[in-house]
């Protein structure tokens, strides 16, 4: 499983051998060196090798970047497709936790649905203020309390 790494812990202008990094970073060199030949810019070809903070930073937050998915608005994240999916027959019901969210006074509700491929119980976190672009998005089966607010 891919990891987050802290990047505030790297100084941009400084220089770092490879098993400066792994250190830094809590890492075992070998991953340090793989990241060098899926792209790690090195200063000098002459060991040790030395990389740039700047670079260093920056080729771990496009790594990062790489993972991220964007849900569109009907849309759930699967834990174990690992992928954007959509709930079964695009029906969905509500949660309502009661807690406020925001200074508007709106209430924090979970949209729960069934992963459409593997039948895994799938959750989004909305509030109450988007129940109307919910029902447009989603077939709504149960409110879950909130039909009476």
């Amino acid at each position: 499983m891919a990891k987050i790494y802290n990047l505030r812990l790297i100084k941009q202008r400084e220089s770092y051998s490879l098993k400066q990094i792994s250190e830094l970073l809590n890492v075992h060199i070998r991953t340090v060196q793989t990241w060098k030949q899926e792209g790690l810019n090195i200063i000098n070809q002459d060991k040790p090798y030395l990389v740039m903070g700047y670079d260093l930073k920056e080729f771990l937050s496009k790594r990062n970047d790489k993972r991220k998915i964007k849900l569109q608005s009907n849309e759930f994240y699967c834990t174990k497709c690992r992928e954007a999916v959509r709930s079964t027959d695009n029906q969905v019901w509500f949660e309502c936790s009661g807690r406020n969210i925001g200074k508007q006074g709106f209430k924090e509700i979970v949209i729960k649905g069934i992963c459409e491929f593997c039948n895994t119980k799938i959750n989004r976190f909305s509030h109450s203020g988007l129940i109307d672009s919910i029902q447009n998005s989603f077939e709504v089966v149960d409110f879950g309390g909130l039909k009476d607010e």
